[in-house]
């Protein structure tokens, strides 16, 4: 899995408005996250997005050429 970026529609409007001026975050480490993408994007396809609300992460995926939640399917 390549290096990749997520952002939330408001983050990426502001950085656009701003001039890409944006702090550092807060690392931490997703290896098991990492794998279990690796196996979505083997199985399923293309992760596009990700999700968070309280305590879960929605993984989003590319259905034939369509991001599609994958809670929906």
């Amino acid at each position: 899995m390549n290096k990749r970026i997520f952002w939330s529609d408001e983050a990426h409007i502001h950085v656009h408005r701003n001039n890409g001026k944006v702090r550092d975050g807060y690392y931490f480490r997703s290896y098991d996250l990492n794998k279990f993408m690796a196996l979505v994007e083997k199985e399923e396809g293309e992760v596009v997005g990700l999700e968070f609300e309280d305590n879960n992460v929605n993984i989003i995926i590319k259905e034939n050429g369509t991001p599609t939640n994958k809670s929906d399917i």
